[in-house]
């Protein structure tokens, strides 16, 4: 019987998630065997030592080796070369130019598939092949084999993810859909890429906190308080002018939300109703607008999904 076992492997900036997981393709559901989240250590000998004792406390948790293993998927937080597999930019520095797959190849002895893609990517292809793209089939009838799909995060930075029928779109050297660093204001807030007014420095949770601690806005936005009522309209009005552009660039079936902002329900309440005025065709074509359905390991399963689509 053919092995169906995957690995992923989600690196963050500030954790790395794990998991075992068995892919069912009829359904497209995902049966968890083992999971576990440690901290990212961010200097590069450390952390390649700390993948492999997380892969080797995972194989131990599901009771399975190395070689019961069809492939291990990693996302990384950044933009992977195409070719090389090595990531050329983003902000957890400490991995650019850095060669994870084929380091912890070397260091696990094993000739196992290995694959790497951007952690948004693998978000974006998650909720499309098991998540929101499994509601969207049902109530719109367009198969995940037919879906035009972005995904964006909005967490530490502000990521996004584009699958056109089943494949994701990386873009002749990896960096398509960087959509963190789309200028929504000429001149404005410095980011660390080099340009002024990138979204991430508007969207992001770094951006909120910069201006209020983000849990004391969002506890007081969902009261209703008066004071943080600016704030909320301003980071709205970027926010439909950032998926404007989005919509108006790719035309989606849906845009799918991730990251710890997701969670912040106020952010999102009639969003579709404010995108209706602000795209290039009628409303009724306006993008369906989700939250993530997979959680905050929709980029962990991206990873395992990504590796069976790549051997399939």
């Amino acid at each position: 019987m053919e092995k169906k076992f995957y690995l992923g492997l989600d690196v963050g900036g500030t954790k790395v998630e794990g998991a075992i997981a068995l892919l069912d393709e009829s359904s497209h559901s995902i049966a968890v065997l083992a999971k576990k989240r440690i901290a990212c250590i961010q200097e590069v000998t450390p952390f390649m030592e700390s993948l492999v004792q997380l892969i080797q406390d995972l194989l131990t948790e599901a009771a399975l080796s190395l070689t019961d293993l069809r492939a291990i998927g990693i996302g990384l937080p950044g933009t992977i070369h195409p070719k090389t597999k090595i990531m050329l930019n983003g902000n957890t520095q400490f991995l650019i130019g850095v060669e994870v797959l084929n380091t912890l190849q070397q260091k696990l002895n094993t000739d196992i598939p290995i694959v790497v893609q951007n952690d948004a990517n693998l978000f974006a292809l998650a909720e499309a092949w098991g998540g929101a793209g499994k509601h969207y089939a049902m109530a719109r009838g367009v198969p995940f084999s037919e879906q035009i799909v972005i995904g964006v995060t909005l967490g530490t930075g502000v990521g996004g993810g584009f699958v056109s029928k089943g494949q994701i779109l990386n873009g002749a050297h990896g960096s398509a859909l960087e959509v963190g660093h789309i200028v929504l204001h000429s001149g404005g807030n410095k980011c660390y890429c080099g340009q002024q007014g990138c979204s991430e420095t508007y969207l992001s949770g770094t951006a909120i906190n910069k201006k209020m601690d983000s849990k004391v806005l969002f506890e007081k936005a969902n009261k209703g308080e008066a004071d943080v009522l600016q704030t909320m309209i301003d980071y709205r009005i970027d926010l439909v002018q950032f998926l404007s552009i989005l919509n108006n660039l790719f035309n989606p079936h849906y845009i799918v939300f991730g990251g710890g902002l997701s969670a912040q329900k106020v952010l999102f309440e009639d969003l579709k109703t404010d995108l209706e005025e602000n795209i290039f065709l009628s409303k009724e074509y306006c993008p369906d607008i989700y939250i993530n359905h997979l959680g905050d390991s929709a980029g962990l399963f991206g990873a395992m999904i990504y590796a069976n689509e790549i051997l399939s």
